[in-house]
């Protein structure tokens, strides 16, 4: 008999998933009020730049992307101005960036000089004009060896190119 009175009552908890409009707690079924929202979309980010400079976690929103055979990419904040040139073609994989109209400027002092750098590109979309793909360089000043500017851990997703 203890076992039926607990049972009896017992309360069932608000289920934001149970398929059922509690009017007191929701504006639609399973959603407003106490539950998520109505009509909730979801912010989705289907284009991105980041990396490491130096260190230091950055991510671009101004960037650009030239195909002119080669694909140069750019990117530009307050302190820094990059260009990197991936070379032609659109093979997946592994290459060599190349030195030629790749140069860095940062905190207004110049790294003119790519010492190495490496991109892999894992998705060409020729349809939507949309490269992604990771990369990593190291820049140097001319001077001294000590004064380098590295990009580690760079990553880009679905950049159009021009």
């Amino acid at each position: 008999m203890f076992f039926v009175l607990l049972f009896a009552c017992q309360k069932n908890e608000q289920s934001c998933a149970d398929g059922i409009l509690d009017p007191e707690k929701e504006e639609k079924i399973d959603c407003g009020g106490v539950c998520p929202p109505c009509n909730f979309t979801p912010t989705e980010v289907s284009s991105f730049l980041t990396m490491k400079i130096n260190g230091v976690k950055t991510t671009f929103d101004n960037n650009t992307l030239l195909k002119s055979p080669e694909f140069i990419l750019s990117f530009n904040n307050d302190t820094i101005d990059v260009k990197l040139n991936f070379g032609s073609g659109d093979s997946l994989g592994a290459r060599a960036v190349n030195v030629v109209y790749s140069e860095a400027i940062f905190n207004q002092e110049a790294y003119p000089i790519l010492n190495d750098g490496i991109v892999v590109f894992s998705e060409v979309n020729t349809t939507q004009n949309e490269l992604s793909g990771f990369f990593k360089a190291r820049f140097t000043t001319g001077n001294t060896l000590d004064d380098t500017l590295r990009i580690t851990e760079g990553e880009f997703q679905n950049i159009k190119w021009e």
